[in-house]
């Protein structure tokens, strides 16, 4: 018999894990059943009044009903948390008070995370995103290492995407000042991407915190990219774009940024 805490959380993950929902579609749920618990006890009468119907559409009603008491999605929820304690990777639920205070006004946002190292966010009062080129100018990379380090001397929290070039570098700038830094990947938090980075990856992980809303053993792929970069725009209260291109990935940090309301501060001519 699993606690209760623990069935919680495999609920949670097999939420995440309901093919045809997204993360709105996961947040709505959560809402208009009041919690995880009734989002899987309440009786599919229950989910055809009119409140839960209207957030939801009962197309998404469908597929999570569907779904939700299929043995395999179950199974696979709990290979997920096996597979999580085995590789000390922490999972931190939106019910969390760990769980990232920037998220909460975005309908958009993962209902959890998957975390290596501690995920502190919530103790700083500024965040500030480091985004830029993979193949970044000499120039590019002293203006992220300077924002770092002025930062962590600030006492501010740095977001970043452990990639080549800016990212690493402000990264790195973070670590070696004592600061406290964020790496978003968009892929499993078990997997060092890109590789050559395993040393940088280790000492995040040891000094600061590496999250991601998919699942250990998720493999990078292009179109998770985007995606990620929404939880950079969204975790950070400022943006710093450094060597970005405008058909560079960074553009979409950009866009997120704008859209979540930060301030977007380009500090190199090559996004000009």
């Amino acid at each position: 018999m699993k606690n209760l805490d623990e069935e919680k959380l495999i609920r949670y993950i097999m939420l995440t894990q309901v093919k045809g929902l997204g993360p709105v579609s996961q947040n709505a749920l959560l809402d208009a059943c009041g919690g995880i618990d009734k989002c899987f006890e309440m009786g599919h009468e229950a989910f055809c009044d009119t409140d839960v119907a209207q957030k939801i559409g009962a197309k998404r009603i469908n597929l999570f009903l569907l779904q939700r008491d299929e043995t395999n999605l179950r199974i696979m929820a709990e290979r997920i948390l096996a597979d999580c304690l085995k590789k000390g990777i922490s999972i931190v639920t939106c019910e969390s008070i760990s769980f990232p205070d920037r998220f909460r006004n975005f309908s958009d946002m993962p209902i959890l995370l998957y975390h290596k190292g501690e995920l502190r966010i919530n103790e700083y009062a500024q965040s500030d995103g480091v985004v830029g080129a993979r193949r970044c100018s000499v120039e590019g990379k002293k203006c992220a290492i300077d924002i770092a380090l002025e930062a962590a001397r600030s006492g501010n929290a740095i977001v970043s995407g452990m990639a080549k070039g800016i990212d690493s570098y402000a990264h790195t700038a973070a670590i070696k000042s004592g600061g406290y830094t964020i790496a978003v990947l968009g892929n499993g938090v078990d997997i060092c991407y890109p590789s050559e980075h395993e040393k940088l990856y280790e000492e995040i992980a040891a000094h600061g915190c590496i999250i991601s809303e998919y699942p250990p053993g998720t493999k990078p792929k292009e179109y998770y990219f985007p995606k990620r970069n929404r939880l950079i725009a969204a975790l950070s209260d400022r943006i710093y774009v450094v060597d970005a291109g405008r058909k560079s990935g960074t553009e979409t940090t950009i866009e997120n940024g704008k859209r979540y309301g930060r301030e977007i501060v380009v500090v190199h001519e090559a996004y000009a």
